[in-house]
């Protein structure tokens, strides 16, 4: 199956003249390849079931804002929630072991040599340029290991005063956390985040194009590549998209201009020069080590898909024409997947192709069922006082917010952070050939028996049947 060459156009989804990628127009040599160039059926197949919603939802935008008159500001964050937040939700993945010498030469002197430490560094918002009456700042959260994935916070440094602050720091303390987990909501939906996104597209564009429609590999993946290049699309040219940041857009919650976001994407994409915790994407051959039980419940997902792919594609050999071909586009495309010569190296295709299963699945719907779930009211995106210093502050709690910043948040919320299915993963269908639906039933019922597992362990952060079956939302 898929050995030969000799195939027709008709064999494949839009007769070999699908989606392709292309340097992203905006930042080419910054950002992950783009996929813009769509067949209809994938615009109308979005239209009907992902963009019709956000039209229907904005109808929500006046209670979202009378939400915000009628509480205005921002919640008290007490250390205990603040340190919860950091090691026990999505943004544990800002938790590093490694120090660079910046972080070296700031926390140096405050580090015990028979200790154990770790770092939250949210250098990455340096380049959001932020609106009138909006700050917004940099800073390295210094965490001591007290038991394996547990930390207890000992200080945070803030980059634009250059302040170290303590737990006992008053208010100046208070505002020092709300600043952290601004720099987090800010990394982990436009840094972090999108590489889950934007590096996908181009194996989602290639495999839709390349692939015959009767090769294992296709039927296997074809179901999680459902509505995502669309949704790209829209987020990175779209003028109503939210990255636009315009003051009019009652679901636009960022804290400045587009630019200074766009910026964002590529030092997620790039890197930044000289900082041990923002590397330059690779492709993985499994989840980024995360040092929390996050981490453990996105691999131990990871791996009950990787038996199953393992299983489905046991069949495929290493002569295989489509496979390599498929190997040698995608790596053209993507830094660091596996080419022609690679891909039947060891279980390579296995990593690859399960990595690109979990991220599009589990990955990425994990990331917006955590994130969507947390108090907008302890992480905010927009700060309206100065970044404290050295001298002592007063401030208002109802004052740190507006209700037009609380509005636009709880929009984006609804719209775009938290998670909206329209299919998923449990419930998908593979078009496999017979003896091989005992796969499907045996990975769905692993399924199961991992989520259940994960809950008694108290470390399911997503519910099973909200897992979606490909980049939707």
């Amino acid at each position: 199956m898929g050995n030969s060459a000799a195939k027709k156009k008709e064999d494949f989804l839009y007769d070999r003249m699908g989606p392709w990628p292309q340097p992203c127009p905006e930042h080419p040599w910054g950002e992950a390849p783009a996929v813009l160039r769509l067949p209809f059926r994938e615009a109308f197949d979005w239209w009907m079931h992902v963009g019709a919603r956000y039209m229907t939802s904005l109808a929500y935008s006046p209670i979202a804002y009378l939400k915000g008159l009628l509480k205005p500001g921002l919640e008290p964050l007490p250390d205990q929630e603040f340190e919860r937040i950091l090691q026990d939700s999505m943004m544990t993945k800002f938790i590093k072991p490694d120090f660079d010498e910046k972080d070296k030469k700031i926390f140096g002197s405050i580090m015990k040599p028979d200790k154990k430490y770790f770092i939250v560094d949210l250098e990455a918002v340096k380049v959001v340029k932020p609106f009138e009456g909006i700050s917004v700042t940099a800073s390295k959260t210094l965490l001591l290991q007290t038991a394996t994935n547990e930390y207890k916070v000992v200080c945070v440094y803030l980059d634009k005063t250059e302040t170290i602050f303590y737990p006992d720091g008053g208010n100046n303390w208070e505002l020092a956390k709300y600043f952290v987990l601004q720099g987090g909501a800010l990394a982990a939906t436009l840094v972090v985040h999108p590489l889950l996104h934007f590096p996908m597209d181009s194996i989602n564009a290639i495999t839709k194009t390349a692939l015959p429609k009767d090769h294992i590999l296709f039927k296997l993946l074809y179901p999680h590549l459902r509505f995502t290049l669309y949704l790209e699309n829209a987020v990175l040219t779209f003028k109503s998209s939210l990255l636009a940041s315009k003051w009019w857009m009652p679901y636009a919650p960022y804290p400045g201009a587009y630019d200074g976001l766009r910026d964002l994407l590529v030092e997620g994409f790039k890197g930044i020069k000289g900082n041990a915790s923002y590397q330059t994407f690779k492709y993985p051959k499994a989840p980024e080590k995360v040092f929390g039980k996050y981490g453990e419940c996105q691999d131990a997902f990871f791996a009950v898909m990787r038996k199953f792919v393992a299983n489905i594609l046991s069949q495929v050999k290493d002569d295989d024409f489509y496979v390599r071909k498929w190997a040698t586009y995608v790596s053209h495309w993507v830094p660091g997947f596996p080419d022609s010569k690679e891909i039947f190296k060891g279980e390579a295709l296995i990593d690859a192709v399960t990595y690109y299963f979990w991220d599009v699945t589990m990955g990425h719907s994990v990331d917006h069922y955590d994130y969507g779930n947390m108090n907008i009211r302890h992480v905010p995106l927009r700060m309206r006082c100065p970044v404290p210093g050295k001298d002592q502050v007063n401030f208002d709690y109802k004052k740190l917010n507006t209700f037009w910043d609380y509005g636009k948040y709880e929009m984006a919320r609804i719209l775009f952070f938290g998670p909206t299915n329209v299919t998923t993963l449990i419930n998908t269908e593979y078009d496999l050939p017979p003896e091989m639906q005992v796969h499907v039933k045996n990975f769905k019922k692993e399924l199961r028996e991992t989520a259940e597992r994960l809950k008694k362990e108290g470390k399911l952060y997503i519910p099973l049947d909200e897992i979606a079956a490909s980049i939707q939302y």
